[in-house]
Formats: C-alpha cells, sequence, structure tokens
C-alpha cells in the first residue's frame, strides 16, 4: 500500500517539476528542483524517483542528491511532507517505521534561538560570544544593538580575505583588496550546516563607503543553493513571516527572515509557499533599486510595508536606535499593504 501512497504523492507534487514524465510504472523524470539542473541546456532532466522495495526515493545524477520521498518532498514542498507522512501514519505504518503520527512543531525544524552547530567552517573563526567584551566584534555588535541571544550565532575574523578563500577556493583568483577584519555571518541549512557565509565590514557606514571593498561580501560554500535566505530556519511558516534584506535586521523582529539578493522576490522557497509573507524593505524612497522591488512585489500580490513618513530611518537596525522592536513590528503591521492600496501608497512614499 505504501507505493501507492509514494505515487499519489509523487504526482501531487509534479506540478512544481520541470519536465516531469514517468518512464515506466516504477521510474519518474524531472528535472532537479534541488540543484536546478543544467543552467546551459534546458532540456536536460536528471532528477529520477525510483522504486526500492515498496517505497519510492528520489536521486539526482547531476548534484548527487538522494533522500526518501518523505525528504524530498520536505525540501521541495513542505506543505506536502505533513499530509505525506500523515497519511502514511493512518495507513499503518507506525511502530518501528519512520511514519510515526507527526509532530507539528518538529516537522518545521524550528529554531528557538540557534541551530546545532555541525560545520567544521567555524573551527577557524572566533564566536562573539566568546569574544572579550573590549574586542572589536563585541564593540560593533554591541553598538549596533545586536540581542545578545544571538551572539553565539556571529563570528569575526581578523583576515576576511583568507577565510573566503577556505569557503569557496575559487575567490582566490578575485582581488578583495588587503586582508581586513570582519564580522561574519553564518547561513545554516536545517541540519545545521554552514551553506554560506556573509562578512560584514566593522567600519562606520562612511567609511566603508570610501573603501575599495564592499560592506557586504557574501560566499556560498554550497553552490547547489540558487537563493540564499537568511534566518528560514528558524523561522515558522505557520505563522506571519516578515522579510527584510539584511541579516541583521532579521534578528530585531520575531520570525523574520532576509532575503539575499533580488532574485529571492522571484523564487521564494517552498518552506514559504503557503504561509503569509510580508515584505519590509529598507526605508529610501530615493533608491530606485528599492522602489522598482517593491513595485515588483506589490504586482506580483504580495503584502508590502510602506514605511510611514514619521520614520526617517533607513532600515530597522537603524530604527532600533530610536524605538522598541516591538514599537518597530507594530508599524509594520499597521503600515502592510497590498493590490491597488499598496500602489498608493508607494507612489506617496517614492521619491524617485
Amino acid at each position: 500500500m505504501s507505493s501507492y501512497i509514494d505515487i499519489k504523492y509523487i504526482n501531487l507534487v509534479s506540478v512544481q517539476l520541470e519536465k516531469f514524465s514517468w518512464k515506466k510504472d516504477n521510474l519518474a523524470n524531472c528535472r532537479c528542483p534541488i540543484c536546478g539542473d543544467s543552467k546551459r541546456n534546458k532540456t536536460k532532466a536528471r532528477g529520477y524517483f525510483y522504486k526500492k522495495g515498496n517505497d519510492f526515493f528520489y536521486k539526482c545524477h547531476n548534484c548527487g542528491a538522494g533522500h526518501s520521498l518523505y525528504r524530498f518532498l520536505e525540501s521541495v514542498s513542505p506543505s506536502l511532507t505533513k499530509e505525506y507522512s500523515l497519511e502514511r501514519w493512518r495507513n499503518g505504518e507506525n511502530g518501528r517505521s519512520n511514519y510515526k503520527k507527526p509532530d507539528e512543531d518538529k516537522m518545521f525544524d524550528i529554531f528557538k534561538t540557534k541551530p546545532k552547530v555541525k560545520s567544521n567552517l567555524l573551527k577557524p573563526l572566533l564566536c562573539a560570544k566568546s569574544a572579550p567584551a573590549n574586542h572589536d566584534v563585541r564593540k560593533f555588535l554591541d553598538y549596533r544593538n545586536i540581542p545578545e541571544k544571538f551572539y553565539d550565532i556571529l563570528y569575526y575574523t581578523d583576515n576576511f580575505r583568507k577565510y573566503m578563500q577556505l569557503v569557496d577556493s575559487e575567490t582566490s583568483s578575485v582581488d578583495l583588496g588587503p586582508p581586513e577584519p570582519r564580522l561574519v555571518i553564518p547561513f545554516f541549512n536545517k541540519k545545521g550546516s554552514v551553506v554560506a557565509i556573509q562578512g560584514r565590514s566593522l567600519k562606520p557606514s562612511d567609511e566603508a563607503k570610501a573603501r575599495v571593498t564592499a560592506k557586504y561580501i557574501t560566499i556560498k560554500a554550497d553552490k547547489s543553493i540558487d537563493r540564499l535566505w537568511y534566518g528560514m530556519w528558524r523561522a515558522n511558516p505557520k505563522k506571519t513571516v516578515y522579510v527584510v534584506e539584511g541579516p541583521l535586521d532579521s534578528l530585531f523582529i520575531p520570525n523574520t527572515i532576509a532575503m539575499v539578493g533580488a532574485g529571492a522576490i522571484d523564487n521564494v522557497h517552498p518552506r514559504f509557499e503557503n504561509p503569509k509573507l510580508v515584505y519590509a524593505l529598507d526605508n529610501e524612497p530615493r533608491n530606485n533599486q528599492i522602489v522598482y522591488f517593491n513595485e515588483k512585489l506589490i504586482d506580483k500580490g504580495a503584502s508590502v510595508c510602506i514605511w510611514p513618513s514619521n520614520v526617517n530611518q533607513k532600515d530597522i537596525n537603524d530604527m532600533i536606535f530610536k524605538m522598541s522592536a516591538s514599537k518597530i513590528k507594530k508599524i509594520i503591521d499597521d503600515n502592510t499593504y497590498s493590490g491597488l492600496e499598496a500602489k498608493v501608497k508607494l507612489n506617496e512614499w517614492k521619491r524617485v
């Protein structure tokens, strides 16, 4: 009976899979949604569902991903994962099997404060929590009012150039200027492994603008990930999820994630396909790019925060100097719009 349920859910998720087709009764094929498959040849489809015993499994012959159907659904369509697990449990597949009655919170692997770190990539770094109070990284975090409960997922290196070559050897050919200290912000997956890092300059904003290197530098350790989202596995998709631009901004408002790059607007992670998303981009009405991003989100039907005129700070981390996190959240909730109303408010807000 389990193979019947597996086939049912493969067919249900197939609407999300490019070039999906059944080759045989026990073999289906598609373009791999985990790695994106070939970027050059859009006809290549190297992801396969195959039957072993009474169960179906997934294997990609491009990125090497190998999962049970449950794990595949978990990464591609979380909304189906709970239904699938519950149906197999109701079918009597419990006891010693993997399909016990699901715990809703555990279904989402929610991090209460921080993930259980399992990455060797963090070993060369100094954890901010372990740094002495007079250390540059502690001074920076204290100055920016970053909540102390997140100090143990923030790190420091005095030679970011050398460290990023450890994360991605291909950066060795990139001219990044002289060695410099930076705050290191790791991006974790749900297993606690580091999939990317972002280096934030510790210099004041005006001084950073005059430097050759950028204020933020982001490097992927796992290049199979197309779009990066910070704090994704800490957020609960059963509640309203707030989306901001910067990882540090996301640490102030509960249930907030940060998108990295404009591409995230077009490619929402499957984990957040169903919950309500509220986009609170930076408060920069003279920034053509941010105005364009808001316009694009509104056209897609998204809910966006249009900051009121009495808020002058450009982002949440700057706002926290003037008001509490709870007040900022209330401002976002009171100024979230969608559809025609969002377009009207955006036209009133923008200065370009």
